[in-house]
């Protein structure tokens, strides 16, 4: 068999690039582009063990390994996230290594499995098209079936070191503010109650932009966040409105 390196390294970057969005629909995490194109090269560049050893034995280690350094490299030293992402990743590249055995069965010599490296021998469109239909039936399921469950409207209570303020939330997908450093959503509110409890408080800002101009938003960290009953990883940015209120957008509640 002949392995070319250049198909071997580009497919593997690719794959991983599918993994890590796999992981981020299935999870409802929202990783930095960056991180994700480091993490999709590492894993391209990882492939490249096939060439020290085909044993099965340390062609898994060495793949468990790089999985490793890429849940790391996606979820920044955050115990919890890694974790998560580690085992989501295990998980999803079981799946790919099960539809390849498959695939191998139906395509005979035009897929190899070494270790749990996978290597094509037949054209990259093709597998591009197979995966971007493949991720779009998961991503359109996830949509519908997540869209036809959120409420409009819900409590959302935000709890900090002294007190616990509820308001009424508004659901909008409109809301788009993230904080990629603390990898949460952001609930914009506006509330007297909350500014006091935040008065001494450290906060960050964020820039926003809406449909009447853009600037920056003042964007604190709570101790706790509820919407109904559900606790949800959340940062609040304050801003004046017309009235209290909470903003959130319901993909916070995946």
């Amino acid at each position: 068999m002949t392995v070319y390196i250049d198909v071997l390294i580009l497919t593997n970057v690719y794959f991983t690039y599918f993994f890590i969005k796999s992981v981020m629909l299935v999870s409802h995490k929202r990783f930095s582009p960056l991180r994700t194109l480091l993490a999709s090269l590492l894993g391209g560049i990882s492939s490249l063990q096939i060439f020290i050893s085909d044993s099965l034995p340390l062609s898994t280690l060495a793949k468990l390994l790089s999985l490793v350094l890429i849940s790391l490299l996606l979820s920044g030293f955050n115990a919890r996230d890694f974790l998560d992402t580690a085992l989501k990743l295990v998980i999803v590249n079981l799946l790919f290594i099960g539809l390849c055995i498959v695939l191998w069965r139906l395509l005979g010599r035009s897929v190899y499995i070494i270790g749990m490296t996978v290597y094509f021998d037949i054209s990259l469109v093709i597998l591009v098209l197979v995966t971007v239909i493949t991720y779009a039936a998961f991503w359109v399921y996830d949509y519908i079936s997540f869209r036809l469950s959120v409420k409009r409207g819900a409590k959302v209570r935000v709890e900090t070191e002294n007190s616990l303020v509820t308001l009424d939330g508004i659901s909008d997908t409109g809301n788009s503010l993230y904080d990629f450093l603390s990898q949460r959503s952001v609930i914009v509110c506006s509330s007297k109650e909350l500014e006091v409890a935040f008065e001494k408080k450290l906060y960050k800002l964020l820039p926003f932009e809406t449909v009447n101009g853009s600037g920056l938003v003042r964007v604190y960290v709570p101790k706790k966040v509820y919407i109904d009953s559900k606790s949800v990883e959340a940062n609040i940015a304050l801003v004046k409105l017309d009235k209290p209120k909470a903003i959130f957008n319901p993909d916070i509640l995946r």
